[in-house]
């Protein structure tokens, strides 16, 4: 890969210009929630995943003193799995530690494991450098709805062990009907606990993607396959998403939605935000819209939410295709250096099929400047 003049040099994903990592450590978890891709519809575990652990030590050799001593922040929030999964995370974040004193470390979790002693020694790990979202989406009566095998009371004792202990910590809260009557409750409760923000999350994955439609209704079923019942998005239009909610003007507006896809400016959220994805494979990768490519069903067998069109060519995932190019092996750090992976053709090569050739449909579907379902989440 040859010179970039300097004013493209900020517009290309580079090995010193990234200065976060969003790690997946594993695709383990003790949660079974139906909007997610490492199960089917809250039941049976995705058959096209590996349950898999990245190792501690692949993890600290790949990340070396000098790589940390200039990061910004590692964020470990997995596509698949639940971080606290991993048997060694809390020594994961002691190597991070070790190599840079205040460097952010940034945990999503539902935070259903581990006694209290566990989330002690996590914030003073963090000692001060470091949040931890917890997925908290309803109280006692309702958490389970969403977060399958979640103890609400076991989250509530974990998280304020965390907060007590000095950590800094938010309360994430996915709205769907079953539970909006309960937001401004959950808001008082975190804000009494400790909770430094509450954040209502305006969920955007009611959107059918292979019927471009939003969906009434999500299936939840058990172990057997049998649907036990239905999760569904809120009633009121101040916790819906809006990319959603104008959907039928987007349609309106191009005639065909393929076509917004094929010509809307793509706006890269890693790269203007600096920063690149790893997961439990040890593959890097642009972000976890990525690995959902890789491993999801809906991509194989059409499981909610579905596969669009354009994410397939010739009857194969297109991303899965593009990144077979230059070989997954090379792009894994169980082979290759973080500095040397950056020297692969493949970050360049993204970047320029947004302009030329043949673009990627999944970034058009989740950085398009229009449709931002899943950027209007956090709004």
């Amino acid at each position: 890969m040859g010179l970039l003049p300097m004013e493209q040099m900020s517009t290309q994903f580079r090995y010193d210009n990234i200065d976060e990592y969003q790690l997946e450590i594993t695709t383990h978890c003790n949660a079974s929630c139906p909007q997610c891709p490492r199960n089917e519809l809250g039941g049976k575990i995705n058959p096209y995943m590996d349950l898999i652990h990245l190792e501690r030590d692949v993890i600290d050799q790949a990340f070396t003193p000098e790589l940390c001593s200039r990061l910004r922040q590692v964020f470990f929030c997995g596509s698949y799995g639940d971080p606290i999964i991993h048997p060694e995370f809390l020594d994961i974040l002691k190597d991070f530690r070790r190599k840079n004193p205040t460097l952010w470390l940034y945990v999503h979790t539902n935070g259903g494991a581990h006694n209290t002693a566990y989330w002690h020694e996590m914030a003073e790990i963090m000692n001060g450098y470091g949040q931890v979202d917890f997925g908290l989406d309803g109280l006692r009566d309702t958490l389970h709805l969403y977060r399958k095998h979640v103890d609400y009371d076991k989250v509530i004792e974990n998280a304020q062990a965390f907060i007590d202990a000095g950590g800094r910590a938010m309360w994430q809260m996915i709205v769907f009907k079953h539970n909006e009557h309960q937001v401004a409750e959950a808001e008082k409760i975190s804000k009494d606990m400790g909770f430094f923000k509450f954040l209502a999350r305006k969920t955007g994955r009611f959107f059918h993607h292979g019927e471009e439609s939003e969906l009434a209704r999500w299936p939840v079923q058990n172990m057997k396959g049998d649907i036990e019942y239905y999760l569904e998005p809120p009633e009121s239009e101040e916790w819906r998403n809006q990319s959603v909610i104008r959907l039928p003007q987007l349609k309106k507006q191009y005639n065909d939605l393929q076509q917004y896809f094929k010509t809307t400016d793509i706006h890269c959220d890693s790269l203007h935000g600096k920063k690149v994805a790893m997961n439990a494979q040890g593959v890097l990768l642009p972000c976890n819209f990525f690995n959902h490519n890789l491993y999801d069903a809906r991509f194989r067998d059409g499981t909610l939410p579905g596969a669009n069109k354009g994410h397939t060519v010739d009857g194969k995932n297109q991303v899965r295709t593009f990144l077979e190019q230059y070989g997954l092996d090379n792009l894994d750090i169980h082979n290759y250096s973080i500095e040397d992976i950056f020297a692969n053709p493949f970050w360049s090569d993204l970047v320029t099929s947004w302009t030329e050739g043949e673009r990627i449909f999944e970034c058009a579907m989740t950085c398009g400047k229009q449709f931002t379902k899943v950027w209007d989440q956090t709004k």
